[in-house]
């Protein structure tokens, strides 16, 4: 009776880390700030260790964008 249930958390599980993952890539490689080899080592990153690299990614993201933005309003 349970089984199908933690099964189907499971799936849950994996989808989010899909997800996740697919959407840092897309994220990352739309981003025209970022070089080709940065690029390229974040998506090693993130696909070798998906959970941790694409959250770390995130973070990198935002933070640079928090960066730029408080750059642009001290200038």
């Amino acid at each position: 009776m349970f089984g199908n249930i933690a099964v189907g958390g499971h799936l849950v599980v994996l989808l989010l880390i899909v997800l996740v993952t697919v959407g840092a890539l897309v994220v990352l490689w739309r981003d025209r700030t970022r070089r080709d080899l940065a690029k390229v080592v974040w998506t090693v990153v993130i696909v070798v260790i998906p959970v941790v690299g694409a959250l770390g990614f995130f973070v990198n993201f935002g933070l640079g964008k928090l960066a730029d933005h408080l750059n642009r309003r001290a200038a």
